[in-house]
């Protein structure tokens, strides 16, 4: 596989989380958890992802432990660098506009 295909891969395989993150409207905060995904190249989470506890959440952690895996494994074949600053991580998700919006 080339370089270009994994990429798209990875980016197709964080769109499905998105997509079941996104897929239940944020009415109730108190129902909503985040976990870190993605990793960088020096380590460390790309992000946070908040997630309803109304999906599937293990088919939804297990998805996203694989983009980890995937990205940890491209970032090391690839040789890719990155700035090595870590994101900030929430204490909690709020809901507004039926979005949840994290909370630091």
């Amino acid at each position: 596989m080339t370089q270009e295909q994994e990429a798209q891969n990875i980016q197709q395989l964080f769109t499905e989380i998105e997509t079941l993150a996104k897929s239940v409207p944020c009415e109730n905060a108190t129902e909503w958890r985040f976990t870190s995904y993605g990793s960088k190249a020096c380590g460390g989470p790309v992000g946070f992802i908040a997630y309803p506890n109304s999906i599937d959440t293990e088919l939804f952690l297990q998805k996203v432990a694989a983009h980890r895996t995937a990205q940890e494994n491209y970032n090391e074949k690839w040789r890719i660098v990155s700035d090595c600053s870590a994101p900030a991580q929430p204490s909690g998700v709020v809901c507004d506009n039926g979005n949840p919006v994290f909370v630091y």
